[in-house]
């Protein structure tokens, strides 16, 4: 079964990062169907109708997303139209859903939005239940040089695409799923790709040997986080989740406490589990994070709960007289020393009254490197009730490459703290 996806806008091609693909492709993945190919099309109506032209020659399922829109330059709806030849047709019960959106923001909706009511003829609408654009499903039956298709329009932001495909299109090509195919990630902190990797051989070898087709093992690192990604396929879907379950009890067992998470859990959402459970709090001091590590806990839902307060102090002077880092440290040690970090933790936990609090100050560069203090060069710092420690890190990579792994390791540290000083309910 081929399956096709065609993202059209210029915007994909000149630096925004399109999701989209991705996301569909693991939809797929998980009824055993296969993207077979991505193309990216530029708002340019000659380049859309040979896309458009060639995939109908070729594939059952085709899958457009982007150029719904009301402007001169979403072009899908009318390029899709010419190449099957059929026409563009006022669909009413469209052009009220988009009234009734305008309505419930008390929006006047603009003339030009009633373009997007137009659908290919007979076309089914598809519901956006977040936006303007509607999709649209076409059938297509053979012909010369045509094979049947089903094509599906979907809108081009994310959170509308992934809603409508949720809604409208997955039940409607659940129909030709060939397997059942399921899989589970596995996220660890505190070691490196190639570590991982010598640590879980015998387990993917293993499953090697076995010579079933049925195991699919991938190794992804970013920023000094490493996800094991195991996909098991089959007929046989308690077989699967039996094998899912078995692989994923061999990795954990391996791995032990340098697991922070699986899937969609991040090291934030489990240390805000952590603190919520025992009701303890914490608190953050910043310098060359610039707050990103309090951005990071409060991103979750509920993180009032247990987030007390948040420092930035990136200048000395902030150090000195927000924090009270004493004058003598910050002129004998710096701004980036163990006994700065050590202060800026403790200060944070007796201002704010948390339980614990996390400091990070640090050279993110590009400039302020010596060769005592090169780039990269981090402290952290932990403070809580029971201990305080202070963490020499050397990170590598540009400006926002230190920031976001220093904020990573501050996480996974708080985290390790956490597990140790609060045990798990039985």
């Amino acid at each position: 079964m081929r399956v096709e996806l065609i993202c059209a806008g210029t915007e994909l091609l000149t630096g925004k990062l399109n999701t989209n693909i991705s996301y569909i492709g693991e939809r797929l993945s998980s009824l055993g169907l296969d993207l077979t190919t991505a193309v990216t099309v530029g708002d340019n109506r000659e380049l859309l109708l040979e896309a458009f032209n060639n995939s109908l020659k070729n594939n059952k399922i085709i899958i457009v997303t982007g150029g719904l829109g009301p402007t001169f330059d979403d072009l899908t709806r009318s390029v899709l139209a010419e190449a099957l030849g059929k026409k563009l047709v006022l669909n009413r019960e469209a052009l009220s859903e988009i009234s009734e959106y305008f309505a419930s923001k008390n929006i006047k909706m603009p003339k030009n939005n009633e373009s997007q009511a137009y659908t290919i003829d007979g076309a089914k609408i598809l519901r956006n239940k977040l936006g303007t654009a509607p999709g649209q499903l076409i059938e297509t039956h053979h012909a010369k040089n045509m094979a049947g298709s089903l094509i599906f329009l979907l809108p081009g932001p994310p959170r509308e695409m992934q809603r409508m495909f949720e809604d409208e299109v997955y039940p409607l090509i659940k129909k030709y799923e060939t397997k059942v195919k399921k899989s589970a990630t596995l996220h660890i902190c505190g070691l490196g790709e190639s570590q991982v990797d010598e640590i879980i051989r015998p387990v993917v070898e293993a499953e090697r040997k076995l010579d079933f087709g049925l195991v699919d093992f991938t190794i992804l690192a970013h920023q000094m986080i490493v996800d094991i990604k195991v996909s098991v396929s089959g007929k046989d879907e308690m077989l699967v989740d039996e094998m899912l379950h078995n692989i994923k009890k061999e990795l954990i067992d391996l791995l032990g406490g340098n697991i922070y998470g699986q899937d969609s859990q991040t090291l934030e959402s489990i240390i805000g589990e952590t603190l919520a459970r025992a009701k303890k709090t914490i608190s953050t001091a910043e310098s060359c994070t610039g707050g990103l590590l309090a951005k990071r806990i409060t991103d979750i839902a509920g993180s009032s709960m247990y987030f007390r307060q948040g420092f930035v102090v990136y200048s000395n002077e902030a150090k000195e007289k927000t924090l009270g880092v004493s004058k003598e440290t910050l002129k004998s040690y710096g701004a980036v020393s163990e006994q700065t970090a050590a202060e800026m933790a403790r200060r944070s936990r007796e201002i704010s009254g948390s339980d614990y609090a996390v400091s990070i100050t640090g050279i993110a560069g590009p400039s302020g490197a010596t060769a005592e203090k090169p780039l990269g060069l981090v402290f952290i710092g932990l403070c809580g009730p029971k201990s305080e420690e202070v963490y020499k890190l050397s990170l590598s990579g540009a400006r926002a490459d230190v920031r976001q792994r220093a904020a990573n390791q501050a996480l996974d540290l708080l985290r390790r703290r956490l597990a140790l000083d609060i045990k798990p309910k039985k």
